[in-house]
């Protein structure tokens, strides 16, 4: 197979990944299918990362070590020095079909598309059932373009904006010049909401390739991590608010605000149960978010009486 265009760019970003990082990297490079390169970011990993990255021997496997700055910059100084036509985003302890990349590289370049979805499985592979899928209610099967997709996904109330379903066009995001915010977490809204906002071309398949581990060790799980995941909710709404606020959204303004309201509640819930500096993000919350502008953004007496209650939450203290 010539090796003087890569179809496909593979970045996956690890901290401290062990012994199933080596399975996924074994599973990758027994695709032979299309041209590929795969680029792992050891974000400061003090297991041993390093030795199972270094037991390799693939010019296809490039290696990038540097400090530990997060998964987005991770993810970030991959995407910088990829050559794929197409670039797809791992994370380092799932699993996929063996098909999956050569299957969403065909797919994507068969529909002509910038961003094509697969769909995936939670926690377990189960063929022919599609109740354990991570989305249900997607237009199927058909071309949109993304502030289609946008106002379809908020009408459903099912946004898919997980980074490890896609494959996208470099074109396309070098088009966008778009890049990942840096923080904690919550971001891949924000990669996924500007890929549509960019009103590219949508393709989305009902067709699993993708298993989603609940990893408990993860930043999600981690204690450590629950307040600055609330100050995330904060830049992500702030930001869907900011898009909504923009003219050149008008045709999804209305979807975005909606969504900031959404975002919201996932913030309250966090705020509530597990941030323990409450005063440090509500002053955050109410210094970057405007009650006005998530006021336009309920769509229903329920999300009326959310607000309501946020608002008086946030006057007791």
């Amino acid at each position: 197979m010539s090796t003087s265009k890569i179809d496909v760019s593979v970045v996956i970003p690890v901290y401290n990944g062990g012994d199933p990082l080596r399975a996924m990297i074994e599973k990758i490079l027994r695709e032979r299918r299309v041209n590929l390169e795969v680029i792992i970011v050891n974000d400061g990993s003090t297991d041993n990362t390093v030795e199972i990255l270094q037991s390799f021997n693939d010019p296809r496997l490039i290696v990038i070590h540097q400090e530990n700055q997060g998964v987005y910059a991770a993810r970030n100084t991959g995407i910088a020095v990829r050559r794929g036509e197409w670039l797809i985003l791992l994370d380092a302890d799932d699993d996929f079909t063996d098909d999956m990349i050569v299957e969403r590289f065909h797919q994507a370049t068969y529909h002509n598309v910038d961003v094509y979805f697969a769909n995936g499985w939670r926690n377990s592979r189960r063929e022919d059932d599609y109740s354990n899928t991570i989305h249900h209610h997607q237009l199927y099967n058909e071309t949109i373009n993304g502030f289609n997709w946008i106002n379809h996904v908020v009408c459903v109330r099912e946004w898919p904006h997980y980074l490890w379903l896609q494959i996208v066009r470099s074109d396309y995001i070098n088009q966008l010049q778009l890049t990942f915010q840096l923080g904690s977490s919550h971001k891949d809204i924000l990669w996924t909401t500007e890929l549509a906002l960019g009103n590219g071309r949508f393709y989305i398949s009902n067709k699993p390739d993708y298993v989603y581990c609940d990893n408990k060790n993860s930043i999600t799980h981690s204690k450590k991590y629950f307040d600055s995941r609330t100050l995330s909710y904060v830049g992500v709404i702030s930001q869907l608010i900011s898009w909504a606020n923009e003219p050149k959204y008008t045709e999804v303004r209305r979807a975005l605000l909606i969504h900031a309201v959404e975002e919201a509640r996932h913030f309250f819930g966090m705020y509530r149960k597990k941030t323990k500096d409450k005063s440090y993000a509500r002053s955050q919350f109410l210094k970057n978010i405007h009650f006005i502008d998530l006021i336009r953004g309920a769509n229903s007496t329920r999300k009326m009486w959310f607000l309501f209650r946020l608002y008086l939450s946030f006057l007791r203290k």
